[in-house]
């Protein structure tokens, strides 16, 4: 496992980056980063597009990651659907000897409305700290754009081109996206979809796919049991991105296969598993534990 580890140290970054962004990550945050607290610009959004949500309520979820049998990193996500906004957060981070190897981890959030169309996000954002090295993003929507409010280091200074406002119109950002999707999949809608997605640095879509389904039976990695839809996950890349890259992740397309199955009866279908070919291997997601805030209570997944 350390010769693994000691090489393209920075590639580790990648693998994390790009499977919890799949289902939530999907997604990443803390709410404590946004500059303004988005509920009522939420909510007057919602009056221009007669939307209803699932009215879900908040959702934890944690994730525990693997790599060759090793445990790398865990995700959790805080997922709140009401009537007629949303909010999601999360972080993830490297644990174990990876994480005393290579300490990182990033925080993300997103808020805005939901509407008959889908969403309408308001602010999003995330934080990342590599090393000590601390890199930042903070977006704001309007008017159908997607606009940079703060961000750490510059585009320019990153080996990367700015994406221009032509390219930034009409899209959403990651959480968003899969926000969108998992409403879709609650209306018992494939998982079939291809959505423009800007985050910060990038503009690419998010390309989803069915991939069957399958029956998860009682195993030593999550207390989830029962049907699952699948799904194929992959970005098309459209701007934005590194213009040399020697980490490994351009020698080939790569799609994450999801898991996706309903943890309690009043939620919508969340991530329950995840796999991905990596540089360094096989990486897989269990959803470890999960929580539903219903009617004062708190319910945990598999009691």
């Amino acid at each position: 496992m350390k010769s693994v580890l000691s090489k393209r140290s920075p590639g580790w970054r990648r693998a994390f980056r790009f499977s919890p962004a799949l289902f939530l990550s999907v997604l990443f945050a803390s709410p404590a980063l946004a500059d303004t607290a988005p509920g009522a610009e939420a909510a007057a959004v919602a009056k221009t597009g007669a939307g209803s949500g699932s009215g879900a309520g908040d959702v934890d979820l944690s994730y525990k990651v693997y790599v060759g049998g090793f445990q790398v990193g865990a995700l959790k996500i805080d997922l709140d659907l009401a009537a007629r906004n949303y909010d999601i957060a999360a972080k993830v981070s490297t644990t174990g000897l990876v994480g005393r190897m290579f300490p990182w981890w990033m925080e993300a959030y997103s808020r805005g409305a939901i509407v008959s169309a889908g969403v309408m996000p308001v602010s999003a954002g995330q934080r990342n700290n590599w090393r000590g090295r601390d890199r930042f993003i903070d977006l704001k929507f309007s008017d159908g754009i997607a606009r940079i409010d703060r961000i750490a280091p510059k585009p320019e200074s990153d080996d990367r081109d700015r994406v221009p406002e032509t390219m930034r119109t009409g899209v959403v950002d990651l959480a968003s996206a899969i926000v969108s999707i998992i409403r879709r999949m609650d209306g018992n809608k494939p998982c079939r979809a291809e959505i423009p997605v800007f985050d910060g640095r990038r503009r690419y879509d998010l390309v989803t796919r069915p991939d069957g389904g399958e029956k998860l039976r009682p195993n030593g990695y999550t207390p989830f049991v029962g049907e699952t839809v699948n799904c194929l996950v992959s970005i098309r890349k459209k701007a934005g991105f590194k213009k040399n890259d020697e980490s490994g992740w351009n020698d080939k397309d790569r799609s994450a296969r999801v898991w996706m199955g309903k943890a309690f009866a009043e939620v919508p279908p969340v991530p329950v598993r995840l796999t991905l070919d990596t540089p360094f291997g096989a990486l897989i997601a269990h959803l470890s534990a999960a929580e539903y805030q219903s009617g004062g209570d708190r319910i945990k997944l598999g009691q």
